[in-house]
């Protein structure tokens, strides 16, 4: 995936409701790219081998 773009984090920003400053736009730029490249790393080992398991909330565990 392509790096971020200014303008990019500035829409992501608003549509979160974040204020982002232009100050601020590009270190937030610089540690989104980080943490999305760090994210493209991740690996799962035959994860379409495993089949899903239903998902109960927790506070109908007990029920």
């Amino acid at each position: 995936m392509p790096d971020l773009s200014f303008d990019e984090v500035r829409v992501l920003a608003k549509a979160s409701s974040l204020e982002v400053s232009e100050e601020d736009l590009v270190e937030v730029t610089h540690r989104l790219n980080v943490i999305i490249a760090g994210i493209e790393n991740f690996s799962h080992p035959d994860l379409d081998k495993v089949d899903p398991v239903p998902f109960r909330p927790l506070d109908e565990v007990g029920s």
